[in-house]
């Protein structure tokens, strides 16, 4: 079996249209251990996840076997029950009562029988909570709530989770970080099984030490381009490609290379400690005197400054690193960030002096205009995001609108459409106003959102009033905008991936709401204590710099005509407010 990707781009889904991934092709084949090394923002964890069919492409294809990933913008359900995907943080995809359930959930795409199912949960029990001994008991007891277990055997379950479904590509996403020693092992068992029984392995890490010795292929990574495809041991001879990407070289090529840089070639290349041991052996065995001779007897004391001397050496191969690629940051980009706040707090007060419906909706325009040049996958993100806002609104409504009386002895319900109507009015200008922070949000980096709510309150701080800390609050509550937003996103993947949903992208099927929401919440509340004891450690003081100038804070004449503009639409909104 063989997946195939040809010349592969995927974008970013915010307005900057970066490349993530860059013209790659590749080819996976079954039974093979395959590498994906890069730093941070390579695209690693990208990749992985088009391989789980949760990516769509913007321009190539992607294969297995012949048979085309994606259809009228869907993956082939048989495909998705092939594809394993165990994500950076494992453990945070749990949400239900029991190991039990979670184990069911995992299995539910697969209509197994009950027997079959339990079959499948004993082997991975077996080989993920295996017996130390008769007296010490197994922590996965299936009747145990999974959020009992500590941090690491969390971890542990949710690589349980990804193999019990025994799929065909097991797709790792730094699966080593947070493990003990111990587990570390259990992870390298199960992936040579994996290996062993056909299945193919595809793992993004940057712990070398641990997976480069089990590998069979490399793939290297830069800037979303591929630019080396080479076996371990190849890599081993070339070193100076991971000092190029900046992962660095692990102890034993660092090793290696200390030797080389003062005379001594070991006789063949180490792959693990006792491979070093056994080639430094026979290195020196060959003959202490003519090994002496050889080497300069100030080599071994310099190795270290010699090294580093390398390192500062500018030695980029045309051939293997990726083009720069600049992406024009469009209009939101350039923007003055106090521009923003300026028609942010136009937009919002004339929504809310508004009284009627036609004000309301002429209020609604320039903001759906502003949305509606957001790239596509992000609009059509807000889009997922707003209908359960709609539905809220609407039941809302439908409740205020209930009149229940008790005339004539009896209960008699009805509906007033005056009081809905009232009620609509008022979710309406909520609307408005949601979806005008949402555009705030999403096209504004929180730190030049602060920066100009500084400037815009600057004139407060001269008058001697605390707006530090409204500053601060507002500024909380719109990082939380775009954090719920993204950690939306990350979840929606996750549930995906476990439920295996032949859906198109950030879309979300209604059975698969709880395993997604309970798990969100429980992030969203990590990261607000998280912080909240970052403002504590901080003793959260007025700042100093509030209303100091920043090169954040670049006004263009641009700006300036724009604000003119938003002045004027604010007084016709107040001119007609009612209409």
């Amino acid at each position: 079996m063989e997946i195939e990707l040809t010349n592969i781009r995927i974008e970013a889904s915010d307005s900057s249209k970066r490349a993530l991934l860059e013209d790659v092709t590749i080819q996976l084949k079954s039974g093979e251990v395959t590498l994906l090394l890069g730093c941070t923002g390579s695209g690693k964890t990208t990749l992985l996840q088009t391989l789980a069919g949760l990516k769509p492409l913007n321009a190539g294809s992607i294969t297995l076997d012949g048979t085309l990933f994606w259809k009228e913008g869907k993956v082939p359900y048989s495909i998705l029950l092939q594809m394993g995907l165990v994500f950076q943080f494992p453990e945070q995809q749990l949400f239900a009562r029991s190991i039990q359930r979670e184990f069911n959930y995992s299995l539910r795409p697969y209509r197994l029988s009950e027997n079959e199912q339990q079959e499948q949960i004993t082997k991975a029990l077996n080989q993920w909570d295996p017996s130390v001994s008769p007296e010490l008991e197994r922590r996965f007891h299936l009747d145990r709530s999974p959020f009992a277990l500590s941090g690491g055997e969390k971890r542990r379950l949710g690589l349980a989770l990804g193999t019990v479904t025994n799929p065909h590509w097991l797709l790792l996403d730094e699966p080593s970080a947070g493990l003990e020693a111990q587990s570390v092992v259990l992870l390298l068992d199960a992936m040579e099984q994996h290996r062993l029984a056909g299945g193919g392995v595809v793992v993004a890490t940057h712990d070398l030490d641990t997976f480069l010795p089990c590998a069979d292929r490399v793939l290297l990574l830069q800037g979303g381009r591929l630019i080396a495809d080479l076996t371990p041991r190849e890599l081993h001879e070339r070193p100076e490609l991971l000092e190029q990407t900046g992962i660095g070289l692990p102890p034993s090529m660092r090793l290696a290379e200390q030797f080389k840089a003062a005379g001594l070639d070991l006789p063949f290349t180490a792959m693990t400690p006792e491979e070093m041991a056994e080639s430094i052996v026979q290195s020196t065995s060959v003959g202490v005197g003519a090994q002496n001779e050889s080497i300069d007897p100030s080599g071994i004391g310099n190795m270290i400054a010699q090294r580093d001397a390398l390192e500062t050496i500018d030695g980029e191969d045309p051939k293997l690193l990726p083009n720069t690629v600049t992406h024009s940051a469009g209009l939101y980009g350039v923007m003055d960030p106090r521009l923003k706040w300026i028609l942010y707090i136009l937009l919002v007060t004339a929504a809310m002096l508004q009284q009627r419906w036609l004000g309301l909706t002429l209020t609604l325009v320039p903001v759906v205009a502003a949305l509606a040049v957001l790239p596509r996958q992000t609009l059509a993100g807000c889009m997922k995001l707003m209908k359960p806002l709609l539905l809220f609104f609407l039941i809302s409504t439908s409740l205020s609108g209930t009149t229940l009386s008790t005339e004539a002895g009896g209960l008699h319900f009805g509906f007033s459409l005056a009081q809905a109507e009232g009620t609509l009015l008022n979710v309406y200008r909520l609307f408005i106003v949601t979806l005008a922070s949402l555009w705030f949000s999403l096209t504004t980096p929180y730190g030049r959102m602060v920066e100009g709510l500084n400037w815009v309150l600057g004139i407060g701080k001269k008058m001697k009033l605390p707006v530090a800390s409204f500053a601060l609050a507002v500024s909380l509550i719109f990082r939380f905008i775009p954090m719920i937003w993204s950690e939306w996103q990350r979840f929606s993947l996750i549930v995906r991936a476990r439920g295996k949903a032949a859906l198109r992208p950030n879309t979300v099927r209604i059975r698969d709401l709880g395993p997604m929401v309970i798990p969100l919440l429980m992030a969203l509340f990590q990261r607000a204590e998280d912080m909240t004891i970052a403002m504590e450690m901080r003793k959260v003081r007025e700042n100093s710099l509030l209303g100091a100038r920043s090169s954040l804070l670049v006004w263009s004449k641009r700006d300036t005509w724009i604000s003119m503009a938003g002045l004027i639409g604010f007084v016709l909104l107040v001119w007609i407010r009612q209409w």
